[in-house]
């Protein structure tokens, strides 16, 4: 009995840990907790050219590396899970790079197969994807033109992402009456967070600058001047992303929830903290990359989770 009650208990303690699983980053999609790929295969091949000599002697030339495909497992779950395996889909048959970070990689891949059961009506749906991957072996420069684009694609989904939220938050509160009235607790209104002058303001313009001072075939290296330009912009918006996570956490425990308009604002500020975690989590990952492209050093990451 005692038996099954510790594997019980162990069962119980794994499906937590789950979702403390480090995520998995494709394109603007950001796989979590289940989502997380179980497998992950990486691999290839060294191509090399052997001259045979007379009396059986050999000559062996590395001619260079090629990389197999990344194959990737998982499962989606939950309400959303229909619309995440979509997602991928839609990535897919666009054909277009896009941006994978996982398993101690971080570069631009294309997807070339992929595939989900619809299971549970929809509610949970194993996934499978093939991404073709660059050589490894590129020159300095290509790999620093690399880190570009990646620094590009995460500027371009964090931005992407804070303007859905606040897209999102303008119609939470058109649908839900009386937002407009008193919430108990100790709140930052909405507008002057997403107003004008407001820190998501702030954040989307810093976010714009660095989409433009990242072009896909840019070479950090070669471009100290931009460099310097990508890396203020990342710190702006770092800045202003932690404290959007500082203000709207504060808001989630200062909400009482008595009626409809603070249903309404706990709902908005939940969307923008959500939001504000996931954009810090790829300004992040843009800076580190900048800086690895340039040959500097990072103390530690510019945004975290409060």
């Amino acid at each position: 009995m005692s038996l099954t009650l510790m594997n019980a208990q162990t069962a119980i303690g794994a499906i937590g840990r789950l979702w403390a699983s480090a995520p998995v980053t494709i394109g603007a999609l950001t796989l979590t907790g289940m989502e997380v790929p179980r497998l992950i295969r990486d691999g290839g091949t060294q191509q090399v050219a052997i001259h045979r000599l007379p009396g059986g002697g050999r000559i062996i030339d590395a001619v260079g590396n090629d990389p197999d495909r990344l194959e990737l497992e998982g499962t989606f779950v939950g309400p959303t899970a229909l619309a995440r395996a979509r997602a991928l889909k839609q990535m897919r048959v666009a054909g277009a790079p896009v941006a994978f970070s996982g398993a101690g990689l971080s570069l631009m891949v294309r997807i070339v197969q992929y595939s989900y059961d619809y299971q549970q009506k929809g509610i949970v749906i194993p996934y499978r994807l093939v991404l073709e991957q660059p050589n490894q072996t590129a020159t300095s420069g290509a790999g620093t033109s690399t880190l570009s684009a990646l620094v590009g694609a995460d500027g371009a989904s964090a931005l992407s992402g804070v303007s859905g939220a606040l897209a999102n938050v303008a119609t939470i509160a058109g649908n839900i009456g009386g937002q407009l009235a008193t919430v108990a607790g100790q709140v930052t209104p909405i507008a002057d967070m997403a107003g004008a002058g407001g820190v998501f303001a702030g954040v989307q313009d810093n976010l714009a600058v660095v989409g433009g001072l990242s072009g896909a075939g840019v070479n950090l290296a070669s471009l100290p001047q931009g460099a310097t330009g990508l890396l203020s912009g990342l710190e702006a918006s770092g800045t202003g992303l932690g404290t959007a996570i500082s203000q709207t956490g504060a808001n989630l425990e200062g909400i009482d929830l008595t009626n409809t308009a603070s249903l309404s604002t706990l709902t908005q500020n939940a969307q923008l903290h959500s939001t504000s975690v996931t954009s810090g989590a790829l300004v992040n990952r843009a800076y580190a990359n900048t800086l690895t492209a340039t040959s500097a050093t990072q103390n530690g990451p510019l945004v975290t989770a409060q």
